[in-house]
């Protein structure tokens, strides 16, 4: 008798212990959007300016130049933030 109480002790301790090893835990995804600031994406004003002559038209132009530049660099920025977060995390 008492050694069919020892097996049945050590039978109950291990479904208890492969009861535990059965239940895996799991990971639920979470969505993090990454925080792009305002600046990089509200609209830029156009140049202001008057073109009386041709002086005023390569004035203005190098001013659309000078917010094309600037709207690129937003660009490149809002894609670095959004592939920095969107990647590997360290």
């Amino acid at each position: 008798m008492r050694r069919f109480a020892s097996g049945l002790i050590a039978l109950c301790l291990m479904l208890l212990l492969t009861g535990c090893a059965l239940c895996p835990t799991q990971t639920v995804p979470v969505l993090v959007t990454p925080i792009v600031p305002p600046s990089l994406t509200s609209p830029l004003p156009a140049p202001a300016g008057r073109v009386a002559t041709n002086r005023g038209l390569l004035d203005l132009l190098a001013d659309y130049e000078a917010l094309r530049i600037r709207a690129n660099k937003d660009r490149a920025a809002v894609v670095e933030i959004l592939a920095h977060d969107a990647g590997d995390e360290e």
